[in-house]
């Protein structure tokens, strides 16, 4: 099974991707059912980020009772911080700009959460 995640048209990534096999040789399988199309949760639609937040609340529930607040704020920061190092290759100037964070505010994050910005560097 493949599984492809994708942001909009599923009809048309099956249509590539099978041309895709079909060419490569494999023109039996692209007439079978092998693709898993995925569509991608956007943060432009408010219940499904209230969504993620709700199963991150779940699941730290037990784990983090008297802590719930702190911990899903961490998370979500560390999650955040990470993503934008990597699309920054590590670059922390860059990073704050893009997060409206003043440089050493994100590197006191950075300590604080145990990221190390040079593993994001390429």
């Amino acid at each position: 099974m493949i599984t492809v995640l994708i942001v909009d048209n599923e009809e048309k990534a099956k249509e590539l991707l099978s041309g895709l096999l079909h060419q490569e040789g494999y023109s039996n399988l692209a007439q079978e059912n092998i693709f898993k199309i995925v569509k991608k949760d956007t943060v432009q639609d408010p219940s499904a980020l209230k969504n993620k937040v709700i199963e991150l609340e779940d699941a730290l529930f037990r784990e983090k009772h008297g802590m719930l607040y702190k911990s899903i704020l961490e998370e979500i920061e560390k999650t955040l911080l990470e993503h934008v190092l990597e699309r920054t290759e590590g670059n922390q100037l860059k990073a704050a700009k893009i997060l409206g964070l003043n440089r050493n505010t994100i590197r006191s994050k950075l300590k604080k959460l145990g990221i190390v910005p040079r593993n994001y560097k390429c």
